[in-house]
């Protein structure tokens, strides 16, 4: 519950700043030695302009992708 929290709140913290994390998995997650996590890889990510502005970019790593999202 704790490193799911912290995610949820590194995920927040980002959507705040207008950046979309689009590379979430167990990989691109660290913990450091004081036990916290850290997101890493941000080549995927992208910043919006505003908060109501979408992206729509199909992006990810085809193993945790699903097989309909492959397919079409």
């Amino acid at each position: 519950m704790f490193y799911i929290g912290e995610i949820i709140c590194a995920l927040e913290e980002l959507h705040d700043r207008n950046i979309v994390f689009r590379d979430l998995k167990p990989e691109n997650v660290l913990i450091d030695k004081e036990g916290h996590i850290k997101l890493i890889d941000f080549g995927l990510s992208k910043q919006l302009k505003t908060k109501s502005e979408r992206t729509f970019t199909n992006c990810g790593t085809p193993v945790y992708l699903s097989p309909e999202v492959i397919s079409s």
